[in-house]
């Protein structure tokens, strides 16, 4: 009897042996491939480790099969906005090129097209596509570039800004060189205005997060306090409007008025433009404009001057260009023949050498029309190291300024 319990007892000992040799065996196969962290668990904790070695399997196979699934959803199709901004871009080209035509339409009307008739401001002028609002959907920025480096154009004067919604553009808003609007970043702008000596205007306004329009955050202006206009008050409100009655009156002296503008009017950020003019493989040659004073934008302080006869019946006309022309002069002619197709040879003489004709100095000449026959006419050269020459006559049907070359 007692050898039977001896004989159960090592038996029982030699299974005990061989179970725990087994898990041993596990164990160490279980710890060749789990982390420095799974080598740490108690041994009380370690017959749990499978179960959660499957739970995390279970957890980073399900990203895959989404994965997976994704390709097959359609791809979203990007905007180009290059495209849908690309009519306007043309219309403004064509009208810096070309000139303010009858026909002329460019959308949302910006005042700043009824001055694109060739002036150097305005053939300094650019375009960006660019998020200014921060929704997502860039903005088309019409702007006035101050410098140009490796032929990108850089400025903030801005006169006009587009956006688009549902496939549709429209006009944000626009600005002039009387009412300007300056940009500052973040969408923000700075502007300027004026509707004469007593009306006095800045403020500062943010573009609306979709883009459509501006939201004042500041507006200052001057008005006559009374009908008597002898004297001037300072006004403050948040709507954007010259309007005394919606508005606070402010303590302040005029200089006080204007020392605040120079502190809201602080360092605009440039935009980088894309020169209009510069985008043409063939540009157009410089051209030469001739108009009476009276009808010019330019004022006799704007012109260099030159007289040529101050007689009780002269008159003024303003010479300008577009850009550059070299060698320009005024000339003396004298009518000699007429072909039989119309066209008219002169003796030629010169009476006065300019030089250099730019769209910043342009030339204020005083003469005399002696006739309808041509007596003064004007040559120079332009890019292309073509001379040119014109007379300068007056039409008989309206009187007004016509250069004929010849």
């Amino acid at each position: 009897m007692k050898r039977k319990i001896i004989f159960s007892f090592l038996l029982s000992m030699m299974l005990t042996a061989a179970v725990s040799c087994g898990n041993e065996n596990k164990s160490s196969k279980k710890d060749s491939s789990e982390t420095s962290s799974s080598d740490s668990t108690e041994t009380g904790t370690t017959t749990t480790a499978p179960a959660e070695s499957t739970t995390e399997q279970t957890t980073t196979e399900a990203p895959t099969e989404i994965a997976t699934e994704a390709p097959t959803e359609a791809p979203t199709e990007k905007t180009d906005y290059n495209k849908v901004y690309s009519d306007i871009i043309s219309d403004f080209r064509n009208v810096i090129t070309n000139g303010l035509q009858d026909d002329t339409e460019i959308l949302g009307d910006p005042t700043v097209i009824y001055s694109l008739s060739g002036r150097e401001a305005e053939y300094n002028l650019g375009y960006a596509i660019e998020d200014l609002s921060g929704d997502g959907i860039p903005e088309l920025t019409i702007a006035t570039i101050d410098e140009k480096r490796d032929g990108i154009g850089y400025g903030n004067l801005v006169y006009a800004v587009y956006t688009c919604h549902d496939d549709t553009v429209s006009l944000a808003f626009e600005g002039s060189y009387r009412n300007s609007y300056s940009y500052k970043g973040d969408g923000t702008f700075f502007y300027r205005g004026s509707s004469g000596a007593m009306y006095s205007i800045f403020g500062s306004f943010t573009l609306q997060p979709d883009g459509r329009k501006l939201s004042c955050n500041d507006y200052y202006f001057t008005y006559p306090k009374d009908d008597t206009y002898t004297e001037i008050g300072c006004y403050h409100n948040t709507l954007g409007i010259v309007d005394k009655e919606q508005s606070e009156e402010l303590d302040i002296t005029e200089d006080e008025f204007w020392e605040m503008n120079k502190s809201m009017d602080t360092e605009s950020v440039e935009i980088a433009l894309t020169p209009f003019v510069d985008e043409y493989e063939n540009k157009a040659s410089s051209k030469l404009f001739a108009e009476y004073i009276e009808d010019s934008t330019y004022n006799e302080d704007s012109c260099n001057y030159y007289s040529i006869d101050n007689s009780d019946s002269s008159t003024k006309i303003v010479f300008s260009t577009d850009g550059k022309l070299q060698d320009f002069k005024l000339l003396s002619l004298f009518m000699e023949d007429v072909s039989d197709d119309g066209k008219v040879s002169y003796s030629v003489s010169d009476i006065y050498s300019y030089g250099t004709l730019t769209f910043d100095a342009p030339l204020l000449v005083e003469l005399t029309f002696y006739g309808d026959t041509p007596s003064y006419g004007v040559s120079y050269t332009d890019e292309t190291g073509e001379t040119k020459r014109f007379s300068i006559s007056m039409s008989g049907y309206d009187g007004s300024l016509e250069l004929l070359e010849f």
